[in-house]
């Protein structure tokens, strides 16, 4: 009996140090490291159309497609991966003498097994003697949050009429931020824009832009912020005649505590200023507020208005005609400026001064 349980003892020892056997090592956080490159990062008088990047460990890649931009472009350019390497070709073409081309992957790729990612992934050689050296940076600002990993940056020589193409481009990190390397001495425009329709081309009255132009590049070149343009202001439609009568007598008739006092509180401007207050139930008064008011803020009492949620929205009409003026990038033109919409709620029986933001 004391031998049966030693041995059971035993077995229950063994399992209990079965179960708290060491789990694997740490985790990988590692990237990838290129072991070979062609044509080598640099090379010169080079004109083939397949590259290959190979790396010391399997690798994979989220949305390839997408994330290859090539300056200058690249007809026909497809990516792919075997195993640890990374295959790119394109058709055969004629490359642009003297030019330093660059294929560039951004972030895409990474191990297979914890992806993590190799950064600012690209292969860089040149048509001629020499890889040119200059660049240019910055970041665009959006009027409204904005899809970055939607957007497309090109550089266009300056000057230009007719945009139809980017000899250099590139897509925004995801702040905004984006770099062009390996540049020639030039001036260029900068364009961001909103590819729709995914057809690489920019649509200029259907896809919503930014521009900032003439830029030099440098060897240690300046930030450049270039505005988006993705805001659009329809103009409110004129409610109802209906509408507007039977709200006039509902506030002729409604007894004080049933309504809302409103009082508007107006700051300076130095431009003249269209705004709309809309009320939930489609009644709205439009305001212009004008460069001759004086520098203090003015009150604009409204007297009792209905209780309920109102919104403030408008626009600065910068060139005076009446009238919201998108972006041009023919006429190097910004968009008027729109203001935020400004949302507040008007209760029954109260009191309320409400101070406008019109910058």
């Amino acid at each position: 009996m004391r031998h049966q349980l030693s041995f059971f003892t035993a077995l229950l020892l063994v399992g209990c140090a079965v179960q708290s056997q060491p789990q694997g090592g740490p985790r990988d956080e590692n990237p990838p490291t290129i072991v070979a490159q062609s044509p080598a990062m640099g090379t010169l008088n080079w004109s083939g159309n397949t590259a290959e990047v190979s790396f010391d460990e399997y690798i994979q890649a989220k949305n390839l497609r997408t994330a290859i931009t090539t300056t200058p472009a690249l007809e026909g350019i497809e990516a792919k991966i075997k195993g640890k390497s990374l295959s790119i070709e394109w058709d055969t073409q004629e490359l642009l003498p003297n030019t330093t081309y660059r294929i560039a992957l951004g972030d895409a790729v990474g191990d297979l097994n914890e992806n993590n990612l190799y950064q600012n992934l690209e292969l860089v050689w040149s048509t001629g003697s020499y890889i040119d050296s200059l660049s240019l940076h910055g970041s665009t600002i959006p009027e409204k949050k904005a899809p970055f990993d939607k957007l497309k940056i090109w550089l266009v020589p300056s000057g230009v009429d007719t945009v139809t193409t980017a000899i250099f481009s590139t897509v925004p990190g995801k702040s905004g931020e984006f770099k062009f390397s390996y540049l020639p001495h030039g001036t260029f425009d900068v364009l961001v824009f909103e590819d729709l329709n995914f057809n690489n081309r920019w649509e200029p009255e259907s896809e919503p832009f930014g521009i900032s132009k003439n830029h030099n590049t440098e060897l240690d070149s300046l930030p450049v912020n270039v505005p988006f343009y993705n805001g659009f202001f329809e103009l409110p439609e004129d409610p109802s005649t209906s509408l507007m009568d039977s709200i006039a007598v509902i506030l002729d008739t409604a007894k004080a505590e049933n309504t809302g006092h409103l009082t508007l509180l107006i700051p300076p401007v130095d431009q003249t200023t269209f705004g709309w207050l809309i009320h939930e139930s489609g009644f709205q008064k439009k305001f212009i507020f004008t460069t001759y008011r004086q520098n203090d803020t003015s009150y604009l009492d409204l007297g009792n208005q209905l209780p309920g949620n109102y919104v403030f929205r408008g626009f600065i009409d910068s060139n005076s005609d009446s009238t919201w003026t998108p972006a041009s990038w023919y006429e190097g033109r910004e968009s008027e400026f729109i203001l935020t919409d400004q949302n507040f709620e008007l209760k029954a029986n109260w009191d309320l001064e409400q101070t406008l933001i019109l910058k």
